[in-house]
This record gives C-alpha cells, structure tokens and sequence, in this order.
C-alpha cells in the first residue's frame, strides 16, 4: 500500500508536469520538477517506509497472488497473517512528506487563486483527526497539524479533550505522540491573547513526566 501510494504520487506529479492543458507557469513547473526530483529519491522512499521495495508495481500486484502460508478450504482461500513489515511510516514521516506535497498544494493555489483544493484537504483531515478511529486519526492529526492556516480556540480545546481520554488509558502512545506533534505545530496558529497558551505550556510539562521515549 506504502510503495503504490508513493507511485502514484510520483505518477500524479509527473502528469502535471507534462500538462499542456491548462498551462502552468514556469514557476509552477519548476516547483513539480523538483518535487519530481525530490520524491524519487532514496531519502522519500525511507519516509515512506518501502527503502526495500525496488518496483511499486510488483509489490502492488504481490497480495493477488497466492501465498505460501495460505491455506485453502473447499473452494475458499483463508489467509494467513504474515510476518509484520518491519519497515514503518512513521508520524515524523508522514510530516515530512505532508510538507513536501503542501508545497506542491500551495504553488498551485496561487495558479488558480479560486479552486478549494486545501481547503477540501483541511476539511476532509480535520474531520478525521476528531473522529477516533486508531487506524487513521494519528496520522489525520499530523495532516491536520501540517496544512491548517488558522485555528479556534475551540479545536484545540477539543484536542485537548482527546488527549485526556488517551493519557486516561494510556494504551495508544502513537495517538498521543501524534496529539503532542499536532499541538506544536497548530499552537502559533492562535490568536495572542488565547488563553490556550498558558495551558499548553502545562501540557508541555506534564508530557515531559509520562517517561515515554517516543515523545521526547
């Protein structure tokens, strides 16, 4: 899933580069040919978690054939769980990466000042990060954290409220690490006077108790 994601944004930012219609300024072009650059290389491949995988095809294509661990009852397949990947996307990662395609979001709004193609990101990633779902909100909160412009008072107090929920059971430390990352990059986002400043100085603080590496 890794190796066809980073495919296809490869693939994505190559059509834009040889799009004739609309037209692009040479700005703009120049801007995707060093995002061209930039993902192809071996550091976007690590970011991504798939330093090993040669062709993104081949391992697209790989789950549709049969495995050897895989056992067959009359006329169904029942799969067997494999070994884990021992290579991960990480939260510092997937900032990374979210950076590196807002730039590429950025340069093209300023293209077509009337499309809503961040704000439909913003709007889809916020929507996650506030819905808990173990599988997807840490990483919703890190694209939440990387592509917002502004910030309420009231997000981050909501925020706030699931961070608590998690520090209560303590049994899910990458949605907090991706709470704490999402934190730090939303805080300047607040107006001065916010009274949220002060709080999330003692957020800070208490983190800094928990004695868990990961969230240093």
């Amino acid at each position: 899933m890794r190796a066809s994601t980073h495919g296809l944004v490869i693939n994505v930012i190559h059509s834009l580069c040889t799009c004739s219609n609309p037209s692009f300024s040479e700005e703009f072009q120049k801007t995707l040919r060093l995002s061209l650059d930039e993902f192809s290389l071996p550091k976007f491949y690590l970011l991504f978690g798939i330093s090993k995988v040669k062709s993104a095809a081949v391992t697209a294509f790989r789950s549709s054939c049969r495995h050897p661990t895989d056992r067959w009852l009359g006329n169904e397949r029942v799969c067997q769980q494999l070994p884990a990947d021992r290579e991960r996307l990480s939260l510092p990662s997937l900032e990374v990466i979210t950076d590196a395609l807002l730039e590429i979001m950025e340069a093209g709004s300023r293209e077509y000042p009337d499309c809503q193609w961040l704000s439909t990101w913003n709007s889809l990633a916020k929507n996650l990060a506030f819905c808990y779902n173990p599988a997807l909100q840490p990483r919703a909160l890190i694209v939440f954290g990387c592509i917002s412009k502004t910030v309420t008072d009231q997000e981050v107090k909501q925020l706030l409220r699931i961070l608590v929920k998690a520090l209560e059971s303590f049994n899910d430390v990458m949605l907090i690490e991706a709470l704490i990352m999402c934190l730090t990059r939303i805080q300047p986002l607040l107006r001065s006077e916010s009274p949220i400043h002060k709080a999330l100085f003692w957020v800070a603080v208490s983190v800094l108790q928990l004695d868990e590496i990961s969230l240093y």
